[in-house]
């Protein structure tokens, strides 16, 4: 059994992944939460934290401000400043470590820029040119100054029936009105969220450092998203909805749904990791079939 401590460890990677196994866990939380068999809260807004600290074996940093809440100028502030200031706070934990843990610091496939046509790998660099890729290079910036081995892993659309993007995606399908997002052509790097855990730890195990792509192998465009919830739900995929429409009702943040990037995960897959939900189908329906 390891020892992880965890930040952003009640949401909804942190908890699946407390689900999906059996280890010691130490959740840094802000409010005072009650303990259960083997996941420890501890409050790291108390002057004392780092004393409730024990030696661990990995520490995961998920915590940061949802991307789901509008977008508005102070919004965007917490979304930078949540992932920053937990990524900085790692370091006094370090510090105290007698043996330093293995970390695991979670960033986005935004880092690479919207195609519909390109496929990028962890190959592929480029400066940031928008506010999601701007974060996720402040973000990996930031875990680099902790000098310890450390995977930096870019997830891809998380797909849970528990919360994230696919409830969210599944809904207008249950009122029988989904459909194409404009021309239901951008592409969708994906993940089923028990292959992320699998990943996550497989990264561990193997002791993988660098950049990887948290990404199921086969990405799909949001046509080939919404046939598979469709067919899963044996709901029609019919009402298309205007781009434009989209832009006006969520302005900034309408980027998440209209753009998209194909991202493979090359790494992942020479280090020997099997993805159980290699294609869009297969996720779909194990989580809504």
């Amino acid at each position: 059994m390891k020892k992880i401590l965890l930040t952003g460890g009640t949401g909804l990677v942190g908890s699946r992944l407390i689900e999906m196994t059996d280890h010691e866990f130490y959740i840094l939380t802000r409010s005072d939460k009650e303990d259960t068999a083997h996941v420890n809260y501890i409050n790291w807004n108390n002057d004392d934290y780092l004393s409730q600290i024990p030696e661990v074996d990995l520490i995961i940093n998920l915590a940061g401000a949802s991307l789901s809440n509008r977008w508005t100028q102070q919004h965007k502030q917490a979304i930078v400043k949540s992932r920053i200031e937990s990524t900085k706070k790692l370091g006094p934990i370090i510090e105290q470590q007698q043996k330093k843990p293995f970390l695991i610091s979670a960033s986005a496939v935004g880092y690479y820029p919207p195609a519909k046509n390109l496929s990028y790998t962890e190959a592929d660099r480029f400066e940031a040119f928008d506010f999601l890729s701007k974060t996720v290079h402040l973000w990996e910036q930031e875990a680099a100054k902790l000098k310890v081995a450390t995977a930096y892993c870019r997830f891809g659309v998380i797909f849970s029936n528990q919360g994230g993007a696919l409830p969210i995606m599944v809904k207008p399908y249950q009122f029988y009105i989904g459909g194409n997002i404009g021309d239901g052509q951008q592409v969708y790097s994906w993940i089923h969220i028990d292959d992320l855990i699998r990943a996550l730890l497989f990264i561990y195990d193997q002791q993988l450092t660098g950049i990887y792509n948290c990404t199921a192998p086969e990405p799909a465009t949001q046509e080939e998203v919404g046939k598979a919830i469709a067919e899963a739900l044996h709901k029609p995929h019919f009402l298309p909805v205007p781009e434009i429409a989209l832009k006006t009702l969520l302005g900034e943040q309408a980027i998440m749904v209209t753009d998209g990037q194909r991202v493979l995960p090359d790494k992942l897959i020479s280090a020997g990791f099997k993805f159980q939900h290699p294609t869009i189908k297969e996720a779909i329906t194990s989580l809504y079939g």
